[in-house]
């Protein structure tokens, strides 16, 4: 019996010295920058470093569609390369060089896809955004966001800060202020294109409405008008006949600048 002892012994001293040189696979990364050798992608591998953020303008339906829980209908198409520099010029311009460096370290999605557009059946988005808590697509990196007029591209940009909002949503980081519920229509059933400003509704409902793209409707809007324009017309008492419009509307820009210092009013504001 001591014999079997002592030929153990040496057997599992050589079994732990195995275990403890042991070592676990690197990660390998999901995706390889860069993805070309452009100027743009200078720009891009610099986002990376600094956000942790993949941008890619090469991705398959997968990368958009697929999300952990969910899988989206529609498609994002490839973008055209002739186009790229001037949509990271505009993510940079709205994204990068407005939010604080500090939200956007918290808030910027995994991956943001760079399309030349996003639909399904041969139709085009409208906004030409789609999130989901990962993702980012921006649907405009062909000559179309080029031949905006600056009136068109404050909608354009309203989208943007809207789709990148939702992102940070769904990742549990931007929230929803209690005071903006309490202002919040009981139901969300009656609100018709009829009626939909007395209820302090933007837009009629579609079956969809809820508290959250009653929110979220709020930031396209306060981003894409100036304070001026807002008071001509859709806080003018004679569009905003219940003062709810410019209610929720104090709600959301307090919320943004005293929690993110983060002022829609001045985006809107932008030429």
């Amino acid at each position: 019996m001591r014999l079997y002892y002592l030929l153990i012994i040496p057997f599992l001293l050589t079994a732990c010295g195995k275990e403890a040189a042991l070592t676990p696979d690197p990660v390998m990364p999901m995706y390889t920058l860069p993805q070309g050798n452009q100027v743009y992608d200078d720009t891009i591998v610099a986002w990376y470093k600094q956000y942790n953020t993949y941008v890619l303008y090469k991705f398959t339906q997968l990368d958009y569609a697929y999300n952990y829980t969910e899988i989206r209908k529609d498609s994002a198409f490839s973008a055209n390369p002739a186009y790229i520099a001037a949509s990271l010029k505009f993510l940079r311009t709205e994204i990068l060089n407005t939010y604080p460096d500090a939200f956007l370290k918290a808030t910027m999605p995994y991956k943001i896809l760079l399309a030349s557009w996003i639909g399904g059946n041969g139709k085009r988005s409208v906004t030409g955004f789609a999130t989901t808590s990962s993702m980012l697509a921006m649907g405009w990196v062909d000559s179309t966001l080029t031949q905006k007029t600056p009136a068109e591209l404050k909608l354009v940009r309203g989208w943007l800060h809207r789709a990148y909002m939702e992102c940070a949503f769904r990742t549990g980081y931007l929230t929803i202020p209690d005071a903006f519920k309490l202002l919040a229509p009981r139901s969300y059933q009656p609100v018709e294109a009829s009626n939909m400003y007395s209820f302090g509704m933007l837009e009629p409902n579609d079956g969809n409405m809820n508290v959250v793209t009653d929110f979220l409707k709020y930031i396209e809007l306060l981003t894409s008008q100036s304070k001026a324009d807002l008071e001509a017309g859709l806080w003018s008492k004679r569009v905003d006949v219940n003062g709810l419009i410019r209610k929720k509307s104090a709600v959301v820009l307090a919320h943004f600048l005293n929690n993110y210092q983060i002022d829609l009013q001045a985006i809107g504001g932008r030429l």
